[in-house]
């Protein structure tokens, strides 16, 4: 018997017993082990061109063969991604399978079965196709792509309570996703703390080796119309191909925000004597309510928000109600007659000309209020609650964007600690891949940095807060004689002539 024949045959005897460990590099080996030594999901955090579907499906083909009946549940992003993973992953890793184990793939039905009863079935996460992976139980979960899944908690609720009952196993195995945010990355922090986390790089991939990479970098780098040096600190290659988590620059809300950004702009500032206070509000509907309450530092040129809201499934009254009592708390307001200070400056809809009426119902904060241009909401909140908030202009929200990415970069924004959500927001909110909306996440649809936004947009920064004549030394100025005395009287508050 020849060398080559040898071979087939221990890897036929070697598929009988379920072991394919051969299929695999020293790497991916010590994944698929480390696998099934722990118990609770794993994550594998892996970088393009690193084979890690490769092993995921090496590993379940091998389960299958030595588990009879067993049911494994494969998911990836879309239902066209998962039949381009799985078929051609499948011919590779079945190639020297014998066929008295090889299984019987179903492209049509997206199914994978053995002669001993075991199934693999596939399907994509998009347009709820993930419910065609509903059983009563399943012995291996396979989440591949889960950080670009638009709803990671669904697709788990769908699939993990299956493991229930067999004591199985979950495994997410993905690039990183482009947005920190993502639930993703909550499941792989969680990995890291039980000791069951994987991440492995392209520069890991002993099948490229050094010059395989270098000839990788060449031919992204003329792919995108980018230098080899300014493809490797892009946030693409470091995401993709090193597997970090960085908040993709393409498609981030507001890519100035870094660590670096937000350890010099998160922070307390103390409030001066004088400010003017505003208030953003973002109307909820299916999403939460918020807004952010802050104020305009007119010395030091740049926005401070002190706090936020977030509320999920409150109606109007609620809203109101907890408008009233954070600017109570934060500015010690205590009126609401539907009046604002800055109103008189405002070009104000026919149904709010209260606000801008002179009156002593006017108290000092908060300056103005803007929010999404909802007429229906704004006036339930005007006529009923006394709670006056100008429609913003929601036109070119791309500059606006823009412009508060530039004072992000400037510092010229302070936020709060507390507002840990908005914080959040600003880290992890990206546009859709039109960059006409926000991404859409589980847990996130950046509506607190949406509020932000419309304060940002509409704050007046050349008006200065404090009064004529405030720090004026009253006893030690001098008037010039041609003025009109009581001119100078009523701007200066009844300072001396000399």
């Amino acid at each position: 018997m020849s060398r080559r024949d040898l071979i087939a045959a221990a890897r036929a005897d070697a598929w009988r017993l379920g072991e394919v460990s051969w299929l695999l590099d020293a790497g991916q080996r010590q994944w698929v082990e480390s696998f099934w030594r722990g118990d609770g999901a794993a994550v594998w955090m892996i970088g393009r061109q690193r084979g890690k579907s490769f092993a995921a499906l090496s590993m379940a083909c091998a389960y299958a063969v030595r588990t009879p009946g067993a049911i494994i549940r494969y998911a990836a992003l879309t239902a066209k991604s998962a039949r381009a993973i799985v078929v051609p992953t499948l011919a590779q890793v079945l190639r020297d399978c014998p066929l008295d184990v090889r299984p019987e793939v179903g492209e049509l039905d997206g199914t994978v079965r053995w002669k001993n009863g075991s199934v693999l079935t596939w399907a994509g996460t998009d347009n709820e196709q993930f419910e065609r992976l509903r059983g009563p139980r399943a012995h291996l979960v396979l989440l591949d792509e889960s950080a670009f899944y638009a709803d990671l908690e669904r697709v788990e609720s769908a699939l993990l309570p299956q493991l229930t009952t067999t004591a199985g196993r979950v495994l997410y195995l993905s690039t990183p996703p482009e947005s920190v945010g993502h639930t993703f990355v909550r499941r792989w922090n969680a990995a890291r703390a039980a000791g069951r986390a994987i991440h492995a790089t392209v520069h890991d991939n002993p099948r490229l080796g050094a010059e395989g990479v270098r000839r990788l970098i060449r031919q992204e780098a003329a792919r995108l119309g980018l230098s080899e040096g300014e493809l490797e600190a892009s946030t693409f290659w470091r995401r993709e191909y090193c597997a970090e988590l960085v908040q993709e620059e393409s498609r981030a809300a507001i890519p100035g925000w870094t660590q670096e950004a937000q350890a010099a702009c998160v922070g307390e500032v103390p409030r001066p004597v004088h400010f003017d206070a505003y208030v953003g509000v973002d109307f909820g509907f299916g999403d939460p309510h918020a807004v952010v309450f802050g104020w305009w530092d007119y010395t030091g040129n740049r926005l401070v928000i002190e706090d936020e809201l977030e509320l999920r499934a409150a109606n109007t009254a609620q809203l109101a109600a907890a408008i009233k009592a954070k600017e109570a708390q934060l500015w010690g307001v205590d009126r609401w007659a539907g009046t604002l200070l800055g109103a008189a400056d405002e070009k104000t809809p026919e149904w709010m000309k209260e606000a801008a009426r002179t009156s002593a119902d006017i108290p000092r904060q908060p300056y103005l209020r803007f929010g999404d241009n909802d007429p229906l909401t704004l006036a339930d909140l005007h006529a009923q609650y006394g709670v006056a908030v100008y429609p913003t202009r929601k036109d070119d929200k791309a500059l606006a964007v823009s412009d508060l990415d530039e004072a992000v970069r400037q510092r010229r924004l302070r936020v709060h600690p507390r507002c840990r959500r908005l914080i959040d927001q600003l880290a992890s909110t990206t546009w859709n891949k039109a960059r006409t909306e926000w991404q859409r996440t589980d847990k996130d649809h950046g509506d607190l940095l949406d509020a932000l936004l419309y304060m940002h947009r509409n704050v007046r920064r050349h008006r200065d807060p404090k009064p004529p004549g405030w720090g004026i030394d009253k006893s030690n100025t001098w008037i010039p004689p041609e003025a009109d005395p009581m001119d100078t009287l009523k701007a200066l508050g009844g300072m001396r002539r000399r």
